[in-house]
């Protein structure tokens, strides 16, 4: 009687091969599964900052993207005029507000985005103006704005020569 080929010290072979394929292909559903949730998770903040020439209604260029959003550049108006200049040599602490409006494009359709804008006025020693807001970056929406106040002393709008801008970008 003949005996059968013996199989079984082939298949021990191959089980180590076998199990790694195994263990690869786990890990990558695994990986697949988990990518899309972090791609959506709405707590995930970017943070940028820069600094931007203080001057009058001049688009400045920005140019920060994160994901479908972009903040593409800052303007500031309301800027005082002769008159209020004059105001404030005769009276110092007289005070203006500036308006910095930053214009941005969402183009993620399904998802409003929010963006915390902190805005300071460096001067010699001290701030010469601060501020802070958090507005939403309307989903789909291109070439829209945002504005934040700043309320400063109108004599240091001659002084001040630039701005800084910290920006948080999250998915909301």
């Amino acid at each position: 009687m003949k005996r059968a080929p013996e199989f079984r010290p082939r298949i021990l072979a191959l089980l180590p091969l076998v199990c790694t394929a195994a263990l690869a292909l786990a890990m990558a559903m695994a990986l697949a599964m988990a990518l899309p949730v972090r791609a959506a998770d709405p707590g995930a903040r970017k943070t940028f900052e820069k600094t931007l020439p203080f001057t009058p209604d001049r688009d400045i260029a920005v140019g920060i993207r994160t994901g479908e959003v972009t903040i593409e550049s800052a303007r500031i108006r309301n800027w005082p005029s002769a008159d209020d200049f004059e105001k404030a040599r005769r009276d110092p602490s007289d005070k203006s507000t500036a308006v910095v409006e930053f214009t941005y494009t969402n183009r993620d359709r399904d998802s409003d985005w929010k963006c915390l804008y902190l805005v300071t006025v460096p001067g010699t020693g001290a701030l010469l103006g601060e501020n802070d807001r958090t507005a939403t970056l309307d989903r789909g929406k291109v070439h829209d704005t945002n504005k934040i106040f700043v309320k400063m002393r109108t004599a240091d709008f001659k002084v001040a020569r630039t701005f800084k801008v910290r920006f948080e970008i999250w998915r909301k």
